[in-house]
């Protein structure tokens, strides 16, 4: 994780923590429609930063051909 300038950089490993979290610590209670939002959200996050990485892997790649 990275906090530069207000900006906090999660990596794909923070993101699926906070996930982990976010299922695991409401044991005593049921998730409200605010959880299964928040759960979306970091899915969403999680999405767009394995996303993220394989274009940057397909540009390294073929900025070495």
């Amino acid at each position: 994780m990275i906090w530069n300038d207000n900006v906090v950089e999660l990596t794909l490993r923070n993101l699926k923590t906070i996930k982990l979290w976010k299922l695991l610590l409401p044991k005593d209670r049921e998730l409200t429609r605010e959880d299964y939002e928040a759960i979306t959200k970091i899915d969403a996050l999680i999405i767009a930063a394995r996303e993220h990485e394989e274009r940057q892997q397909m540009f390294l790649k073929n900025r070495r051909r």
